[in-house]
């Protein structure tokens, strides 16, 4: 669980020398959920959207590269896995 209680994502852009938290629109009192490591996932058909799924069931969406994040779906089952998949 985060040790803080309240979400993030933490995203580099110099290839791990440093590291900036992403927490807009994430949960940021008492947030005890996980993520597995393959509950995250990019969309190659959408450049800037990531997708991460929880152990208590939610799934969560950003469209501008982790900067904001929206809830898309809760009360599901723990999510194990996440896929974007690319339907045209």
């Amino acid at each position: 669980y985060p040790p803080d209680a309240s979400a993030a994502v933490w995203r580099s852009r110099d290839g791990g020398a440093s590291w900036q938290p992403l927490r807009e629109g994430l949960p940021q009192k008492n947030c005890y959920f996980t993520v597995l490591r393959q509950a995250m996932a990019t969309d190659r058909a959408e450049q800037a959207g990531i997708y991460f799924g929880t152990n208590t069931g939610s799934v969560f969406a950003s469209d501008d590269n982790g900067d904001s994040w929206n809830e898309i779906a809760r009360h599901l089952p723990t999510i194990l896995c996440v896929e974007a998949l690319d339907r045209r």
